[in-house]
């Protein structure tokens, strides 16, 4: 993937002109689970945001440096369109803003699929959907994304404070949403990453922490899936002016979790 002098110029005027807005202060419950959990970035397999409902997957073969590109990639395109956006009265406006930032990070989004839909009286839970989603976008790569997911799903459930700090972020009321970046490594050394977003609205739900529950009625649910690929020289170009417009490490917006 060859970058432009045209997309570097682009790059660096979008840089200029950021100003991210600073993180309102972390609940007591987030930050038990921050000293529950004190893996860093490079070392970990899962990241769970602390004030977000974003998780990153890492498989085993990912490279530790392109772990910290991912982790501060999102970190950034999340404050960046919390900035410049609202997700609640702008939510195509907000991915916009997402999309445009992971690109000036050195991400190229393909192979997007967009879809709405409404039921009643709804037997599923929201990992099977995730599943469903990685497997219809990430074309061969699918297998090891959803083995790694897999096993993110169930180190989450097995966990309380991971249940809680996850239910807590994603779940307002009626309105759920969440954001899932399984990550992997190609044999020629590329990261690629599957971006899986889902904002939904529910009536009535049964059957444990929301994001499990096996019944709803009145489910409204909007999803987006996307394949993602790093330029590393790209975002190495950016990595100063992006950890610049950042007040926090990823270390602290993310924490770390070992899956085995």
């Amino acid at each position: 993937m060859t970058i432009s002098v045209r997309d570097i110029e682009a790059s660096r005027v979008f840089f200029s002109s950021v100003q991210l807005e600073p993180l309102v202060a972390k609940t007591k419950v987030i930050r038990s689970f921050a000293d529950l959990n004190n893996e860093k970035v490079a070392k970990s397999d899962l990241l769970v945001g602390e004030g977000v409902p974003t998780a990153i997957g890492f498989t085993d073969n990912l490279d530790e440096d392109k772990k910290q590109a991912a982790a501060d990639s999102i970190h950034f395109a999340e404050r960046y369109a919390d900035t410049y956006s609202h997700k609640k009265n702008a939510p195509i406006e907000w991915h916009e803003k997402y999309s445009e930032a992971l690109k000036h990070c050195g991400w190229s989004l393909t192979n997007s699929k967009y879809r709405e839909e409404v039921s009643k009286q709804v037997n599923v839970t929201m990992d099977a959907v995730v599943l469903d989603m990685v497997k219809a976008t990430a074309g061969r790569n699918a297998p090891a994304l959803i083995h790694m997911l897999k096993g993110a799903f169930t180190k989450i459930q097995s966990d309380e404070e991971l249940i809680t700090i996850f239910d807590s972020n994603s779940k307002s009321g009626k309105d759920a949403d969440f954001r899932l970046i399984p990550c992997l490594q190609t044999p020629g050394g590329t990261a690629i990453a599957t971006f899986v977003s889902v904002d939904c609205e529910l009536s009535t739900s049964a059957g444990g922490a929301w994001f499990w529950k096996w019944k709803f009625s009145n489910l409204s649910m909007k999803r987006v899936a996307s394949v993602m690929e790093l330029n590393m020289s790209q975002h190495e170009r950016r990595r100063d002016q992006i950890i610049e417009a950042l007040d926090i490490n990823s270390d602290d917006f993310f924490k770390g979790v070992k899956l085995k």
